[in-house]
């Protein structure tokens, strides 16, 4: 059984510096798309941001993971990427909707 603390740590999107993805290129929704896999899992490239607005990105990765969306967050000196779960199209769609302050509007 989990504990609450365990619970929420679980819930935040982990961190990976840009070094250690592994981007690979695919078709989709209508685009090329940067890829990436973690832990057997499928993500695309949806925004990338100046690293001075990671804390917002952060923010947003948050909430995907609120919502058992999954999320990771590549971290470089300049820029700093949000990563969506293949698996998480309807729920990703529906958080997009929502602008974060500071942010260009990502990817669907």
């Amino acid at each position: 059984m989990l504990k609450l603390g365990q619970e929420r740590a679980s819930m935040l999107p982990k961190v990976l510096p840009e070094s250690r993805v592994q981007v690979f290129k695919f078709w989709f929704n209508g685009a090329l798309q940067d890829g990436t896999h973690h832990y057997n899992e499928l993500y695309y490239r949806a925004l990338t941001v100046e690293a001075d607005k990671r804390t917002r990105l952060y923010h947003l990765a948050c909430k995907f993971s609120e919502q058992r969306a999954g999320a990771l967050v590549s971290v470089a000196e300049d820029q700093c990427s949000l990563w969506i779960s293949l698996r998480s199209q309807k729920i990703a769609a529906q958080l997009l909707q929502q602008r974060v302050a500071g942010l260009p509007r990502p990817h669907i």
